[in-house]
């Protein structure tokens, strides 16, 4: 695979179930649950259709009282659709569907499932390390059936062999604790400026030679706020427009892609659409099209002939 590859527009064949899921339950900032009717309305369905994918908008998760519910109903939905030979695509929300959306997954695949977890944070805290306790915050040791309280709630576990954390770069010495007494990979903001691009690839390579399927998790906090203001934690220093996009490109491109969360977008704080816009091309990106501005410009010239 030569690296032009990777400019190619080669779509998935398969249907993306587009899965909005306004929850906001373990996050401070409710904001995130208007991510799935913002995306949506800035015309997320016919910018991945433009791109060659063909996409199914399903109906959007009701959000019950009773937490466990909310994530059995994901779970059901994101199983669901993989066993129809689907791909997904969540959009939260926060971070917490994906207690939903990687345990179904995982079910689907009967545990042949390797997590790319793209995040400033590591979100590995338990009831008993976390602070906060935001729900957000403890999703990985959840699904690594690290967490007593929401054991119940992944009925297959990641294996900690089969997740790889990029892009950390604010932790909690619980968290550091754990991911070390667990060996589970990670590369920090720092490993790519000491490391280069090639560090990030030759991790995945290793994460696929352990798993067939890839679940790509990414909270949009990971990537500065130069390229995505609209998060919660939006702070500067983290991935950049070129890391970020030749990232998710990599993944989508050599990586078998079943489904993909996207969480922790604010809407009220995008500047002129920069982070929608943003998200629009990484989701296209992940599932091996290319949506960006130069494509947009090109069928729009096209059109006008």
């Amino acid at each position: 695979m030569d690296n032009l590859s990777f400019l190619e527009n080669k779509p998935s064949y398969k249907t993306i179930s587009v899965l909005p899921i306004p929850l906001s339950i373990g996050s401070d900032d409710h904001d995130t649950a208007n991510a799935p009717k913002y995306l949506l309305n800035l015309g997320l369905k016919e910018a991945l259709e433009s791109s060659g994918l063909k996409i199914s908008v399903l109906p959007e998760v009701s959000i019950s009282k009773e937490v466990s519910k909310t994530f059995s109903d994901i779970n059901k939905v994101v199983k669901g659709e993989i066993l129809k030979n689907n791909k997904v695509l969540a959009i939260g929300g926060d971070h917490a569907i994906s207690l939903g959306t990687i345990a179904g997954a995982a079910e689907a695949m009967t545990g042949d499932l390797g997590v790319i977890w793209i995040d400033a944070h590591g979100d590995v805290n338990t009831h008993e390390t976390s602070t906060s306790l935001n729900l957000h915050g403890m999703v990985g040791a959840a699904l690594l059936g690290l967490d007593k309280t929401l054991a119940d709630l992944v009925k297959v576990k990641i294996k900690p062999e089969n997740i790889l954390y990029i892009g950390l770069k604010d932790l909690d010495q619980a968290e550091i604790d754990l991911i070390r007494d667990h060996k589970i990979s990670v590369i920090t903001t720092l490993d790519i400026l000491e490391n280069g691009f090639s560090f990030i690839t030759k991790s995945i390579e290793l994460l696929k030679q352990k798993t067939n399927h890839i679940w790509i998790s990414l909270d949009i906090d990971a990537i500065d706020k130069e390229a995505a203001p609209a998060s919660a934690m939006a702070t500067s220093g983290g991935l950049t427009y070129r890391e970020i996009t030749n990232l998710i490109n990599y993944i989508g491109k050599t990586s078998e892609v079943i489904g993909m969360d996207l969480v922790e977008v604010t809407p009220e704080k995008d500047v002129e659409n920069k982070t929608g816009k943003l998200c629009l091309e990484l989701i296209s990106l992940a599932f091996g099209s290319k949506y960006n501005w130069y494509t947009e410009y090109m069928s729009n010239h096209k059109k006008s002939e």
